[in-house]
C-alpha cells in the first residue's frame, strides 16, 4: 500500500473515532488483515468488486461500456473522486489487450457525509463507475478477449480499513450484441453524472471571506436544496456553508460557501483560482433535481444549467428501448434459413437480377443454339449460383472476422469493381444487339462462322449463375436481410447453410423449370420472333449498364466517370471489330490491339484510386447527411429523428424512396410531425455507418431507424409502402405525447 493511502487511513481511523465509539480491539486485528481476496481470517467483509458490461458482448468501435461495480456492506463506505476532508478515492488501474483503451465517463454524484467537524464525499450501497471501452478496428469476430483492472480503495465505518483487488471480465467479440442484464446499472450510472455546460445565468463573488454563487433558476422551479462539491482540496472550508434568498436580486438564489484560508490568501495576493465543482439541486437527477459540473472564475464565471444549454452533451444515437418490426429479433437457425431461401425466391423478381435473368430466358427458348439438355444448363446454372453465394459467403465472414468493416454488397464500394460490371453489362448489351457473337477464338471468323454462329452450352449457364449472384448483391429483398444480419452473428457452418438457403432459392426456379419435362414443352418454338426478343432483352441490359455508371458517378470524380465513359467507347470499338471479323468482314488487328489497350489502361486508372472520393454529403433537399452528433442533437431538442441508411447501388433502397420515403405524402407528414430527416450514404466504404449497421444486426443497407423524443428506437422492415411509412412515423411522434 501507498505511503500517502496509509497516513490517510490512519487520519480517517482517527477521525472516525472522534465522532462515534471506540471499536473494540478486534477490529484493530481485522484492519491489520486488509482487504484481501479471499479476505484474511476474521477481517471484516467491507466492499466487492467485480467488472461489468452494459452489453453482451463488443464491436469494434461500438459503444461498449464496461464498469467497475462497488457494492458495499450495510454501513460500509468508499469514497467519490474527491474525498473530502479525509480519506482517499478508488483508483482503477487497467490491464488491457493491445490497442485496447479504457475511457472513464466520468463519476455518479455521491453523498455528503458529515461526521463532527469534517465533511467527506462519499458512495455506499451500489455504485458503477462507468467506463468506455475501446476495442480497435482489426479485432476478429467470433474472437473473445480478457480486460483486468486492478482497484484499490479505501472502506470506512467506524474504522477504515484499505483494501484492494484485481478483477476480471471476458469480452466476446461478435458483430451484434444486445443489452446485458446489468446495463440498467449504466443507465442509472449516466444519469448520475453531472454535466458539463456553460452558460452566462450563473456568476461568482467573493465577498470578504466568502465566496457567493448566483444562479437564475428555471421560471416555475423552486429548489428546495442546494450544495457544491468542490473537485480539489483548498477551496471551500465545510464548517460554515448556508443557504439563502436575496429578495433585492429578483428571485436570483444565492449560495453562500466558506472560503478556505488557503484559497483567500491566494486571492488577496491578487490571484484568483478558479472554482471547480459540482452544483447539485435537490439531491441531483436520480432525486428529481439536477446537477452540473462547472468552473467559475469569481466575479467572471460562466455556467450553463441544464435547461439552458447552448452547446448539449452528446447523448447516445440510440437508447435500450429497441422496437424491431423487421422481426430480426426473433429469428433460429430454423427461421433464419427459411427466411433466406424465401428472400432468394423474390430475388429473382428484384430489378438487379433480372437482366442476367434474361440470358437465361433466352437460353430456354433457344433450342437451336444450345448445347446441351435443359437439364444440363439448369444443373450448370444451379452450380453457379450456390458455388458463387458460398464463395461469397465466405468471403464476407473471413473479411469480417479480421475486423474489415464491410457487408452485404461490399464489392459494389469499389468503384473499380462497378466500372468492370458496368463495361460487362454493356459488353452483353451490344452481344444481345446482335453488334458480335461470344466465340472460343477469334479464329472462328469465316464463312462457316457466318453460316452458323456458336452454340451456348453448359458453362454458359454456369457463367450466369456466376454473373446473376455478383449483381444480386445490390438487392436485399423482403425476410433476407435478417437472415443475413442473423447468419454474420452464428458459427461459420451455420452462416454457410443460411447464405446457400439463399442461393438455393435464387437458382430453384430456374432449375425446376428445366427438370420438369411437361414445363419444357411449354416453351415456344424457335423462329423469327426470337431476333426481336433477343433485341428486347438487351433493353434491360443496357440500363443495368447505365444505372451502374450512375452509380459510379457517386464514387469517382468527374475525371473518372469520364476515363470510364473512354473505356466504354474503346471497348465498343473492340466489339465491333470482333463482330465484323465474326461474320467475315473484314480484321484490324491494330484496332483491337489499341481498343483492348485503352480499355485496360482507364479501368487500370480506376482501380489504383485515382479518382476516388468520398461519398457525397451535401445533403438532399429536407434530408440532411447522417452522423452520429446530427441525432444527437435532434434528440437534445426533443425532435423525433428519421434515418435512411442508404447506398446508390441499392436498388431496394431507390425503390423506398419512389414509393415511400420521398413521396409528397411522407414528406407532408415528416413536415407535420417535426422529424429530422438525416442520410446515411453507404455508397462508398464508410466505417461509422457499418458500426451502425452492425449495432442493430444488419449486414447491408437498406435499414431505416426512427428515434422517439425520448430516444426510443425502432427498427422498420427492408421493404416499405407508402403507407406503412407514414403509419410507422405516426406511432413513433405519439410517444411523445
Amino acid at each position: 500500500m501507498r505511503l500517502t493511502h496509509l497516513l490517510t487511513t490512519a487520519l480517517c481511523t482517527a477521525a472516525a473515532f472522534s465522532g462515534a465509539a471506540l471499536a473494540a480491539p478486534g477490529d484493530f486485528a481485522k484492519a491489520a488483515a486488509g482487504q484481501g481476496a479471499p479476505f484474511a481470517a476474521g477481517a471484516p467483509k467491507t466492499v466487492t468488486v467485480d467488472i461489468v458490461a452494459n452489453r453482451t458482448a463488443g464491436t469494434p468501435r461500438s459503444d461498449y461500456e464496461i464498469g467497475i461495480r462497488l457494492r458495499h456492506e450495510p454501513g460500509w463506505h468508499t469514497y467519490w473522486r474527491f474525498a473530502g476532508d479525509t480519506g482517499y478515492s478508488p483508483s482503477v488501474v487497467w490491464n488491457l489487450p493491445r490497442r485496447w483503451s479504457a475511457e472513464p465517463l466520468g463519476w455518479p454524484i455521491p453523498q455528503k457525509h458529515k461526521t463532527g467537524t469534517l465533511t467527506n464525499f462519499i458512495y455506499s450501497g451500489e455504485v458503477l463507475l462507468p467506463y468506455k471501452l475501446d476495442i480497435p478496428w482489426g479485432t476478429a469476430y467470433g474472437t473473445s478477449a480478457t480486460v483486468k483492472a486492478k482497484v484499490e480503495w479505501l472502506a470506512c465505518k467506524d474504522v477504515c480499513i484499505p483494501g484492494e483487488a484485481e478483477v476480471s471480465l471476458r469480452v466476446p467479440v461478435e458483430v451484434a450484441s444486445k443489452p446485458s442484464a446489468e446495463a440498467p446499472l449504466f443507465d442509472a450510472a449516466h444519469q448520475r453524472i453531472p454535466e458539463k455546460v456553460i452558460s452566462e445565468h450563473i456568476s461568482a463573488v467573493i465577498e470578504e471571506d466568502r465566496i457567493r454563487i448566483d444562479l437564475q433558476p428555471l421560471a416555475g422551479r423552486v429548489d428546495k436544496s442546494l450544495e457544491f462539491f468542490p473537485l480539489e482540496a483548498g477551496l471551500i472550508d465545510f464548517k460554515q456553508l448556508d443557504r439563502k434568498h436575496a429578495a433585492e436580486k429578483e428571485g436570483v438564489t444565492s449560495l453562500y460557501l466558506k472560503a478556505h484560508a488557503n484559497y483567500m490568501k491566494e486571492a488577496k495576493n491578487g490571484t484568483l483560482k478558479p472554482l471547480t465543482g459540482i452544483l447539485v439541486a435537490d439531491g441531483g437527477p436520480g432525486k428529481g433535481g439536477w446537477a452540473i459540473e462547472t468552473t467559475l472564475t469569481p466575479a467572471a464565471g460562466t455556467v450553463t444549467l441544464p435547461w439552458n444549454t447552448t452547446e448539449p452533451e452528446a447523448v447516445p444515437a440510440h437508447t435500450t428501448t429497441v422496437t424491431d418490426l423487421s422481426g430480426s429479433e426473433k429469428l433460429t437457425q430454423a427461421t433464419a434459413l427459411g427466411f433466406a431461401f424465401l428472400g432468394g425466391l423474390i430475388l429473382n423478381l428484384m430489378p438487379c437480377v433480372f437482366p442476367v435473368l434474361s440470358l437465361k430466358i433466352l437460353h430456354l427458348v433457344d433450342g437451336s443454339r444450345r448445347k446441351g439438355s435443359l437439364a444440363m444448363h439448369g444443373l450448370t446454372f444451379t452450380a453457379g449460383v450456390m458455388l458463387s453465394m458460398i464463395a461469397l459467403a465466405g468471403l464476407l465472414i473471413a473479411l469480417r472476422s479480421a475486423g474489415w468493416a464491410i457487408g452485404w454488397g461490399f464489392q459494389l464500394q469499389t468503384p473499380w469493381v462497378v466500372a468492370v460490371l458496368a463495361l460487362l453489362f454493356f459488353t452483353l448489351a451490344l452481344n444481345l444487339f446482335g453488334l458480335f457473337e461470344f466465340t472460343a477464338a477469334s479464329h472462328l471468323a469465316d464463312s462457316r462462322a457466318v453460316k452458323k454462329l456458336p452454340a451456348t452450352g453448359p458453362a454458359g449457364s454456369f457463367f450466369s449463375g456466376v454473373l446473376a449472384v455478383i449483381v444480386a448483391s445490390p438487392c436485399t429483398a423482403p425476410f433476407m436481410g435478417a437472415a443475413l444480419g442473423y447468419a454474420v452473428l452464428q458459427s461459420n457452418l451455420q452462416s454457410t447453410l443460411i447464405f446457400a438457403a439463399l442461393g438455393l432459392g435464387m437458382a430453384l426456379p430456374w432449375l425446376i423449370l428445366t427438370l420438369v419435362p411437361v414445363w419444357v414443352k411449354l416453351l415456344p418454338k424457335p423462329g423469327p420472333w426470337m431476333v426481336t426478343f433477343k433485341r428486347l432483352m438487351a433493353i434491360p441490359m443496357a440500363a443495368a449498364a447505365l444505372w451502374l455508371l450512375w452509380v459510379l458517378s457517386r464514387q469517382v470524380t468527374i475525371y473518372g466517370l469520364l476515363t470510364v465513359l473512354l473505356a466504354t467507347g474503346s471497348a465498343a470499338t473492340l466489339l465491333w471489330s470482333i463482330g465484323r471479323e465474326q461474320y467475315g468482314r473484314g480484321r484490324s488487328q491494330v484496332l483491337k490491339l489499341i481498343s483492348g489497350i485503352v480499355t485496360l489502361a482507364c479501368v487500370g486508372l480506376v482501380a489504383i484510386g485515382t479518382f476516388d472520393r468520398p461519398s457525397a454529403a451535401a445533403g438532399n433537399g429536407n434530408w440532411q447527411p447522417w452522423s452520429e452528433e446530427a441525432v444527437a442533437a435532434a434528440a437534445a431538442e426533443g425532435k423525433p429523428v428519421v434515418v435512411d441508411f442508404t447506398a446508390a447501388w441499392c436498388v431496394t433502397c431507390q425503390f423506398n424512396k419512389a414509393a415511400a420515403l420521398r413521396t409528397e405524402a411522407a414528406e407532408a407528414e415528416l413536415s407535420r410531425l417535426g422529424y429530422v430527416r438525416l442520410e446515411a450514404d453507404w455508397t462508398n466504404r464508410d466505417a461509422r455507418i457499418t458500426e451502425v449497421l452492425n449495432r442493430f444486426g444488419r449486414t447491408g443497407v437498406p435499414l431505416y431507424l426512427l428515434y422517439s423524443a425520448q430516444g426510443d428506437t425502432t427498427v422498420l422492415p427492408e421493404l416499405l409502402s407508402e403507407s406503412s411509412f407514414i403509419e410507422a412515423l405516426r406511432k413513433n411522434a405519439q410517444r411523445a405525447e
